[in-house]
């Protein structure tokens, strides 16, 4: 008993563990659990695995003695190709585990697993790529195999989708499925060798196309299946099934078994259903919540089967029936019904080859009221589509929204057709059957619920011929056709023949009213409104529009535009037109008084358009010249939505495109233009666009205060790397306002936002812009020069470091005065030639550069009176002349360097000690002149030295002035001292 009781207490402290351990360590080890799981995911999935470790769950609890594992938002997303889709998202996944098999035994045994609100999204790309494909192949090639067989083994008593949705869109065929709002069941012993497998499913919405033609749309299904598996899962037996589509209910018996190499079927199908109302709720709007009141009645039968081998290189035969006897059927609130339904459909292939396919509707007929319908068509097979149909009809369109519901339409007239098809189509061999096809429409009307006003008088005669099957002698005919609405009448006359080069002979003539046609035909997200007035001709061949023949072509006419307004869900902005005037020939269209707006902005223009007959059938480039007018053009709302993130406080623009396909030239006058944060007035001259290029030629406009010129090319031919090559002439112009709103200035010249003045330039610039519309910077080359007639610059920290440098008084004002600077871009570098400003009262020459990076280089010679040097320079060159009091000016060399936040000023002394030796040279020979003129004084050499030495009175005139400098020796001496300056450091 003792030690009974000792197993007992042992057994239930290892329970204990054991439940604690389910309580706690998923609580306490969930970062460490993530973490595992995200790294084995990381080397077995190419996906995107997202769950939060706080919704993961074990329990021994829930359904003791059962373990269940929960995961609530769990979802897998694809990588490229397929970035971002998502291929599996669940709201919440349980599986239920007999505890009991996973300590003693050797079969685990699931229990259950649950599903909620599960959403699979498969999709195959047409190169066959699958995006379910996302397991990494392993890296270990040596698979070891067993030679004992494995004593685990595996079982599931049931599972369950709950309200879920599927999607399979496999463009390789094409074919597409959707299942949505699916609820699920089943159950099987998978470890029996032959079992049944129990399944219940219902999709409220299904969707099935295949090949572009939607089969089913928005179907619902109910599916109830015992399959027998057996033959180690290669075999399913139909057993007790039921499938339905809406009220359409088919079973199915026999049986589909997959081979190593191909698929074998022999599987039959029937309806159990008698009646015709099942077949009548497959009708696209019948099966609504009032389909239980539509009055039937009438016979159904439906069977057939699949039975054969389906492979790579077979299909299996197929066989279906479907025939409809004495049917009728009658809405409830309507007062007449359709009757005499009766239907004989034969889908049959023999053989397995789909081109042997026969489909034969050997009879349809209905009455509508007192309007028979008769039709019969007879495909021998899906090859040369061999036929034999022909429908005839006479409606009374009145009677018919009596049987059928026409959601608001009031329909009348009298429409009849007797059309008949006889011959073989190829395509190839361009042969069609021979059709003699005729319809009539006599006082048609129609009208809209929702737009009171009607189309009214409609009436057309038509009729399609070809006796002999060959496509070039086709004739179409829409003689005589009218309508009228709100009293403005549409006319209209067609001729389309030879199908093998289209023919055509074509005349409009009326008005139309283009928001009151589109309240009766409504346009998904677009809003059209205007008057159209038009009286057109035109023939022609679609070989001359080939063949660019455009004056075989006779279009004439003139046509109007009044009140013409557009809005679109995809554009930001409205279109309106207020009036438009044209005059047609085969060669151009001539606009006159043709003005209206384009969102804020606004336009008026004139002029031509030619090549619109090229531009319209064959993508050609259409042309024209014409004057441009508007007092408001706002150019941001044409700009595309930029990829980059927006700057702070800023909207974020894209590149404007100019389209390939168009060769306009524009003589443009335009009072306002906007273009991102700026405002240009005054703005004419000619923009000639080309190719995707626009040319701006003499482009005039003031801006910022200050008057611009613009000539030079914008090219957006690649679009993501649009490029400029501008020549700018810019006068009067605010330096500070350039500093402040132009990004080239502002890095280029920072100090620029410190000056007081104005200047005017001539410069040639080019560059790549980025998709913001802002020139990259490290793209740009440029040179030109620079004007500033009056200008200063005060409190900078350049000027400061200069100031403490040479301890001169009164520098720390900069002025210019009539400058003329000479500067060029290149490599990133703002580079300047020598020019002169006044540091307070000296004389002062600048050279050098400014980079990307911000950093500057810089060249300052200053001529300053010997009398105000340094106590150290100024003695030494005292004690070389033997004067105390020189006065002659001493040009002082500076660098500037480092960056522009933060300068660094030196005293160039190799320039420096330069300067004093020329100095003392100097001063030795005016000493000796001195001497030498003493000791000659009042004797006949005296002349002849003074000659020598300069001293005479008379100057030649023809002798150079070798006191200025030699500006190409400069040059090369100061690229001498930025390379060794730049070796010192």
């Amino acid at each position: 008993m003792k030690i009974a009781k000792k197993v007992f207490i042992v057994l239930g402290i290892v329970f204990g563990l054991l439940f604690a351990a389910a309580l706690i360590l998923p609580r306490v080890f969930k970062e460490d659990i993530k973490s595992a799981i995200d790294r084995e995911i990381a080397k077995s999935v190419n996906a995107d695995v997202i769950f939060d470790v706080n919704n993961f769950s074990l329990s021994l609890f829930s359904n003791f003695p059962n373990m269940t594992v929960e995961v609530k938002e769990l979802g897998v997303f694809n990588r490229a190709p397929f970035e971002g889709h998502p291929l599996f998202v669940i709201e919440e996944f349980q599986v239920e585990i007999n505890l009991r098999d996973i300590l003693f035994g050797d079969q685990l045994r699931v229990k259950g697993i649950t599903l909620t609100r599960p959403q699979i999204s498969i999709k195959v790309l047409k190169d066959g790529s699958a995006n379910y494909d996302i397991v990494i192949p392993s890296t270990d090639t040596l698979q070891q195999q067993s030679t004992e067989p494995s004593k685990f083994s595996f079982g599931i008593d049931h599972w369950e989708v709950i309200n879920g949705s599927f999607v399979y869109d496999d463009q390789t065929m094409p074919y597409f499925m959707s299942i949505k709002d699916l609820d699920h069941s089943g159950s099987g012993n998978f470890n029996e060798a032959e079992f049944d497998l129990k399944t219940k499913s219902i999709g409220d919405s299904l969707t099935v196309s295949y090949g572009g033609v939607e089969y089913l749309s928005n179907k619902r299904a109910e599916v109830e299946m015992t399959i027998g598996i057996s033959e180690a899962y290669t075999k399913y037996t139909f057993k007790e099934n039921t499938a339905k589509l809406n009220d359409f209910t088919v079973n199915f018996d026999g049986w589909f078994k997959m081979n190593e190499k191909d698929y074998g079927m022999d599987i039959s199908f029937k309806s159990p259903e008698t009646s015709f109302k099942s077949l009548l709720s497959l009708v696209p709007g019948m099966y609504s919540k009032d389909f239980s009141k539509i009055e039937t009645k009438g016979e159904l039968a439906f069977n057939g089967f699949v039975k054969g081998t389906y492979s790579e290189t077979q299909m299996p035969a197929f066989n279906l029936g479907l025939r409809v006897n004495d049917a009728m059927f009658k809405y409830p609130d309507l007062p007449s019904a359709v009757t005499n339904i009766n239907m004989d459909l034969l889908v049959d292939n023999k053989t397995g080859v789909v081109e042997n396919t026969m489909i034969d509707l050997k009879k349809l007929h209905l009455d509508f009221g007192s309007n028979p319908v008769d039709a019969r068509l007879l495909v021998e097979n899906l090859k040369d589509f061999r036929m034999d149909a022909n429908i005839k009809a006479k409606l009374n369109l009145t009677e018919l929204t009596k049987m059928v519901p026409t959601q608001g339409m009031e329909l009348k007239g009298i429409f009849a057709v007797d059309a008949n098809a006889k011959g073989v189509y190829d395509s190839v061999r361009k042969i069609i059957p021979a059709i003699d096809v005729a319809m009539r429409l006599d006082g048609g009307y129609a009208k809209a619920s929702q737009f009171p006003l009607p189309l009214e008088d409609i009436h057309f005669i038509s009729t399609v011929k070809n006796s002999s099957g060959k496509m070039a002698e086709t004739f179409i005919t829409v003689n005589d056709f009218a309508m009228v609405m709100e009293g403005e009448k549409f006319a209209a006359e067609l001729l389309l023949q030879n199908l093998d080069d289209y023919t055509w002979d074509l005349k409009v003539n009326g008005g139309i009213d283009i928001e009151k046609m589109t309240k009766i035909f409504p346009l998904d997200g677009m809003a059209l409104a205007g008057k159209v007035k038009a009286n057109i001709e035109t023939k022609g061949k679609f070989s001359d529009v080939n063949a660019k023949r455009y004056d075989k072509l006779p279009t004439s006419g003139s046509a109007s535009l009044r009140d013409f307004k557009f809005n679109s869900k995809t554009l930001a902005y409205a279109v309106g037109i207020s009036q438009a005037e044209a005059t047609f020939n085969p060669q151009k269209i001539e606009l006159k008084n043709t003005s209206g707006t384009i969102g804020k902005s606004d336009f008026s223009v004139d002029g031509s358009v030619s090549n619109y007959i090229g531009y319209v059938f064959g993508k050609e480039t259409i042309k024209g010249n014409m004057n441009f007018n508007s007092t408001l053009l706002d150019l941001n709302e044409f700009m595309t939505e930029s990829t980059e993130p927006a700057k702070k406080d800023t909207a974020s623009f894209g590149v404007i495109p100019i389209p390939q396909n168009i060769d306009f030239t524009l003589h443009s006058d335009i009072k306002t233009v906007k273009m991102m944060e700026y405002i240009m007035t005054n703005a004419n001259g000619d923009v000639i666009l080309k190719e995707g290029v626009a040319n701006l030629s003499g482009v005039k406009f003031n801006m910022l205060g200050g008057s611009f010129g613009v000539s030079g090319v914008y090219n957006t031919k690649d679009i993501n790397h649009p490029k400029y090559d501008f020549a700018l002439k810019i006068e009067n112009l605010s330096i500070q306002q350039a500093a402040n709103s132009f990004s080239v200035v502002k890095t280029y010249a920072p100090i620029a936002g410190l000056v007081n003045g104005n200047f005017g330039t001539d410069f040639k610039i080019n560059g790549e812009l980025g998709q913001d519309m802002m020139p990259k910077l490290n793209t740009i080359t440029g040179a030109g020069l620079i004007k500033i007639a009056q200008a200063s610059l005060t409190k900078s920290n350049l000027v400061s470091s200069i100031t403490s440098l040479t301890k001169l008084n009164n520098t720390d004002n900069v002025s210019l005065q009539d400058v003329l600077m000479s500067a060029t871009i290149t490599d990133g570098r703002l580079s300047v030639k020598p020019f002169n400003v006044k540091f307070g009262d000296y004389v002062t020459t600048i050279s050098g550069s400014s980079g990307l990076d911000k950093s500057i280089d810089y060249t300052i010679k200053m001529m300053v009176p010997a009398g105000q040097l340094g106590s150290q320079f100024q003695g030494f060159l005292n004690q070389a002349t033997v004067s105390q009091n020189s006065t002659s000016e001493i040009p002082v060399t500076i660098g500037l360097t480092g960056l522009f936040s933060a300068p660094k000023t030196t005293l160039l002394m190799q320039e420096q000690k330069q300067q004093v030796k020329e100095a003392v040279t100097n001063v030795a020979v005016d000493k000796g002149k001195e001497v030498l003129k003493d000791v000659i004084k009042d004797t006949p050499a005296k002349d002849l030295v003074n000659g020598i030495l300069g001293g005479g009175t008379k100057k030649d005139s023809t002798k150079t002035d070798t006191t200025k400098a030699d500006p190409v020796k400069e040059a090369l001496q100061n690229k001498l001292n930025k390379f060794f300056r730049k070796k010192n450091n």
